[in-house]
């Protein structure tokens, strides 16, 4: 099944994706489901950033998740529960160190910065938003 644990800061439940019966999990009332995944499931996007393709466990991974994301969003939406797709931006981790020599050309940022976008823009989650694509960097809407 799934992990349930208590989000320590908000004191409410929280569930992990484990196995596909994820969904039964959630509850059915007003809540957010945010979802932390990557520009790089954009089909748009790969058109520019990866003319010549390549990578493609990581960019199909990606895609799979964001539909995943727009299915739930339609299965929650009439319970006023909001799903959230969230790109946190380019940070400065362990994962991107091999993109280093980029860092400051395309502004990556340190994780406790990148935290803070993508806890503003759980914060500006709502049903009106569900089942949408936001990049952290900016606030705005990402293409498919």
């Amino acid at each position: 099944g799934c992990d349930e644990a208590e989000a320590p800061e908000a004191g409410k439940a929280y569930v992990s994706v484990k196995t596909p019966d994820f969904p039964s999990k959630v509850p059915k009332k007003a809540g957010k489901i945010l979802i932390i995944t990557s520009q790089a499931g954009s089909c748009a996007w790969r058109l520019v950033q990866n003319p010549r393709g390549g990578n493609y466990g990581h960019h199909m991974s990606r895609a799979a998740c964001n539909m995943m994301g727009v299915l739930l969003a339609q299965e929650f939406k009439a319970s006023g529960v909001c799903v959230q797709l969230l790109h946190p931006g380019f940070n400065k981790t362990a994962m991107t160190r091999k993109y280093e020599h980029l860092w400051a050309e395309e502004g990556a940022v340190d994780p406790e910065v990148g935290a803070k976008r993508v806890l503003h823009e759980a914060m500006r989650a709502r049903i009106a938003t569900t089942g949408t694509f936001v990049n952290c960097e900016d606030g705005l809407q990402i293409p498919w």
